[in-house]
């Protein structure tokens, strides 16, 4: 995959290394805190904005450190104190007296002094917190302690990590770069954040960390200098692809003909849901297998797809003797999704391995589809071309493991040659000795349909044939979760459907991340 489209994930000790190979004075690292602070105050917005709270007049209290990490917090406050005045006050709690504070922080809160009125709380004790127990904060940020955390929390810092890790009226706990007592090596009670922004480097221990929260990337610019380490963290030039014109001289067979086979009488929206998707991947030609008793209300519901009655079993899966019309697409087809809404009716489930067994092209196999066996017909026939998408319990399934580590992952794609796209909060692409994550997307995504959404967009882009499996199955998660952001900020993660993500994949093409201030995808509105 093109270097361009994701950025390394360091160790804390590796990102020390790179970090000093990139800033060698004071003011270089001013300036890259200025970058962080300008992106921390869009990215808040932007997350917290998913939200239906009130998004003027906020209430901010910040945990500064006497690092950078300090000083980035605080320039990320002055960001969303600039960005049309939505914070109504400002409570710091420093865990060092002023004097202590490294001189790029220190130049930092003198900024932020002049441009507010702020309450200082300088090296709290317990009941000094205490008073602001009855307080109700917006937003805290927590700026304690950067990637060099050395466990366990000195007495200072252990403090005020207990006292707001227990606050009980805090509506959105941010940790800038990693959760103070996360590093290389943790606290065993670290902060708990609901958002963590990984700035400049995506670092290694957020992968495990379960008090990280949700995960956002922010780039600075540390990787203009290739580094091809991998894991890696996909960035929004992935999507760069599919951001350009088209050949003028254009045909519509030239753009790929997806196959897809799926759904059943009891299932019809799952079918339905993903060729949708894929109508809108880019994909020249769809052609659908549908249950025979669905299939003329789809093909109204959906006329850009070509539908095809298929037999059904009594219990109104897909019938063995519809077969021969697989057969019939091998030599038309580009690649084939399979699975979603199929049921576990047995007959159909023989039925799929028998095509296993004679589909020699790009395969994407969804839900019903990926259980081992049916995997097994494939490689057993020799086609290893297979993009499988399983959650975690999907995962098991097919592995047959408890463990759905990344150390896992890796040894099932490596063992079986194929790749693997396992969602999650953070989803994960894996082939080979390659694993990409996708820090984007949100909860509006934990709802029944999103997986067929995905399904239909990652098969519609293999079946264009413009990239390889691993880029076509990292561009389809990075897509699908934009829009899913899309979505949250316009609508908020509650009072929506899953196909209302669909009118957000166009939105999700235009250049830039969702929280980068100079980008042109929309913005909230209410901040």
């Amino acid at each position: 995959m093109n270097p361009d489209f994701s950025h390394p994930i360091l160790s804390c000790a590796d990102s020390g290394l790179w970090e000093e190979g990139l800033i060698h004075s004071e003011e270089q690292a001013w300036q890259a805190m200025r970058k962080v602070g300008t992106q921390l105050g869009q990215a808040i917005r932007s997350y917290f904005s998913m939200s239906r709270y009130p998004q003027e007049g906020l209430s901010v209290l910040g945990l500064i450190g006497k690092g950078h990490n300090g000083g980035d917090a605080l320039l990320g406050i002055l960001a969303l104190l600039e960005d049309h005045s939505c914070i109504a006050s400002i409570s710091l709690i420093l865990a060092n007296s002023r004097d202590e504070l490294k001189p790029n922080t220190n130049r930092a809160l003198s900024i932020l002094e002049d441009a507010a009125d702020i309450r200082i709380l300088e090296t709290p004790s317990v009941e000094s917190l205490d008073e602001l127990r009855t307080e109700s904060f917006d937003l805290c940020i927590d700026g304690l302690l950067g990637f060099q955390v050395r466990p366990p929390l000195r007495e200072g810092v252990r403090t005020i990590v207990d006292y707001v890790n227990a606050h009980p009226s805090i509506r959105l706990r941010i940790s800038i770069d990693l959760p103070s007592g996360v590093g290389d090596e943790c606290d065993e009670e670290p902060f708990r954040a609901d958002l963590t922004l990984a700035t400049g480097i995506f670092k290694k221990p957020l992968l495990e960390a379960e008090s990280a929260g949700a995960l956002r990337y922010l780039d600075i610019g540390f990787f203009e200098k290739s580094n091809d380490a991998s894991p890696r963290i996909l960035v929004d030039a992935i999507l760069d692809p599919l951001r350009a014109l088209r050949p003028a001289r254009s045909e519509k067979r030239a753009m790929g003909h997806l196959l897809v086979l799926a759904g059943s009488r009891s299932m019809p929206g799952a079918l339905a849901m993903c060729v949708s998707s894929a109508l809108r991947s880019g994909v020249g030609l769809v052609t659908v297998f549908a249950p025979e008793s669905v299939c003329s209300t789809l093909a109204v519901s959906l006329p850009e797809a070509m539908w095809r009655p298929w037999p059904e079993t009594p219990e109104g899966g897909l019938a063995l003797e519809g077969l021969w019309q697989v057969k019939t697409m091998l030599s038309k087809a580009s690649c084939l999704l399979m699975g979603p809404g199929m049921s576990d009716d047995s007959e159909t489930q023989v039925l799929l391995k028998e095509i296993g067994k004679v589909w020699d092209k790009p395969a994407v196999l969804d839900a019903d589809a990926l259980r081992p066996e049916v995997v097994e017909s494939f490689l057993q026939a020799g086609n290893r071309d297979l993009v499988l998408t399983p959650h975690d319990g999907e995962f098991k399934r097919l592995s047959g493991r408890a463990d759905c580590s990344d150390a896992a992952l890796l040894d099932y794609v490596k063992e079986k040659v194929v790749t693997v796209v396992k969602k999650g909060s953070a989803t994960r692409v894996a082939q080979n000795d390659l694993l990409a994550v996708n820090a984007g997307g949100n909860p509006v995504l934990s709802r029944g349909g999103s997986g067929d959404l995905l399904a239909g967009l990652l098969a519609g882009l293999v079946a264009q044939g413009d990239a390889s499996l691993f880029e076509s199955a990292c561009r389809a998660v990075y897509w699908h979760g934009k829009a899913a952001d899309l979505l949250a900020i316009d609508k908020g993660q509650v009072a929506v459907r899953t196909t209302d993500l669909l009118d957000f994949l166009a939105p999700a093409l235009q250049l830039g991340e969702v929280w980068n201030p100079n980008s042109p995808v929309k913005k909230p509105t209410g901040l």
